[in-house]
């Protein structure tokens, strides 16, 4: 077959992925960064370039390099393509410009990248927060149960409803509206620690519910999900009370800002409430160090020509080729012969090597410029 007819097919259908990521952050093998060091890990520059390929596979692609938990919503279509051209820039940036791209929402639930309808996602926080405070005036016995940390795991074409009852039959507690999930199957997932609440909220949210504990805490009911979540606080003014609370309803648009004596009480969502709260701190706005560590890259093609890919390479990895024409030439080697690679986390070199093993070149490189030239025959 000849390769200009074959190029175009290439580039549609066979080119999956390149994705190099710089950063210091490891989880232990099948594992997943979590805590201070997923923070650092969401901070970290990155280098990330998606070329038109299924949003599952992008996010794939990005949990398993860089050890991070994401989980897609049941409503949005796991097959639309996404792109994304990201270089030296926080993880964080690139998963919002993802969901930015596709006009969905992203948040960080926890120690889980969560992708679906902005809508959910501008509630999902709050809801787990409303949650947390039904459990407080339990008794410890019952409210023991609810905060119960466990990571979840599930085999491909699990259905919803059993997950739910699953984790009624875990607590011990009766669970009333199961019928309000319908059928469905969803694919395998592997999920870090969190709480029964925050397990239950992540799986009831995809359906457009929430949940109600009763007050012994011995039965949970699936409920629709409120259009506005709001959750009331209240917050002992350090001082001028009326003129710090005209700040912070300047400051947080959409939640309800009141005196109450020298105190104010802040009815929005747990985004609002976490401002206030770094407002009462006084602590300047952070800015997050990350040492760079090394950089490692995937690559997936099934089937291309040889300078395609390198020529992809080298748009996506700002790498430089240099080829060593006339040599390539008299050593009989064609460009256009079909390679195949999938290699995982390796650095630039393993990478290259695995791009032209068998083809019978080599390479050498000085910072980002490639030299490309034929493989000296061994002599005996």
């Amino acid at each position: 077959m000849r390769y200009d007819k074959l190029t175009a097919a290439s580039v549609r259908a066979l080119w999956a992925a390149i994705v190099a990521i710089s950063t210091t952050a490891q989880a232990e093998q099948g594992g997943w960064v979590t805590g201070p060091t997923l923070d650092q890990q969401l901070a970290a520059g990155v280098t990330i370039s998606l070329s038109k390929i299924p949003l599952s596979r992008a996010l794939k692609s990005i949990s398993t390099a860089q050890h991070i938990a994401i989980v897609l919503d049941r409503r949005v279509d796991p097959d639309q393509e996404t792109q994304l051209g990201l270089t030296r820039e926080p993880l964080r940036n690139g998963l919002q410009r993802i969901a930015d791209q596709l006009q969905i929402g992203y948040c960080q639930f926890g120690p889980i990248a969560y992708f679906g309808p902005t809508s959910t996602v501008k509630r999902l926080r709050s809801l787990a927060a409303l949650r947390l405070e039904d459990v407080r005036p339990l008794p410890p016995a019952a409210s023991r149960k609810f905060l119960q940390m466990r990571s979840s795991h599930w085999d491909d074409l699990a259905e919803p409803r059993q997950l739910v009852e699953a984790l009624a039959e875990e607590a011990g507690i009766a669970l009333v509206g199961a019928k309000k999930i319908p059928h469905d199957l969803w694919p395998a997932a592997d999920l870090p620690p969190l709480t029964w609440i925050d397990r239950l909220t992540l799986l009831a949210a995809q359906f457009g519910l929430t949940f109600r504990i009763d007050k012994g805490g011995q039965q949970v009911e699936l409920t629709p999900m409120p259009a506005k979540v709001v959750l009331a606080r209240t917050y002992q003014a350090p001082r001028q009370a009326d003129s710090v609370a005209k700040r912070w309803a300047k400051a947080l648009p959409t939640a309800r800002v009141a005196v109450e004596g020298n105190k104010i009480r802040v009815e929005g969502s747990l985004e609002d409430h976490e401002t206030v709260e770094h407002r009462l701190r006084g602590t300047p706005t952070q800015r997050t160090t990350v040492t760079v560590g090394k950089e490692v890259y995937q690559l997936a093609v099934e089937q291309a020509a040889l300078s395609q890919v390198l020529e992809q390479l080298s748009q996506r990895l700002s790498l430089e080729f240099q080829w060593d024409r006339a040599a390539i030439e008299r050593a009989g080697i064609s460009l256009d012969q079909l390679i195949a690679v999938k290699v995982q986390n390796v650095t630039l070199d393993e990478l290259l090597r695995a791009v032209l093993a068998n083809t019978g070149l080599t390479f050498r490189h000085d910072d980002r410029a490639i030299s490309i030239y034929p493989v000296e025959p061994k002599t005996r």
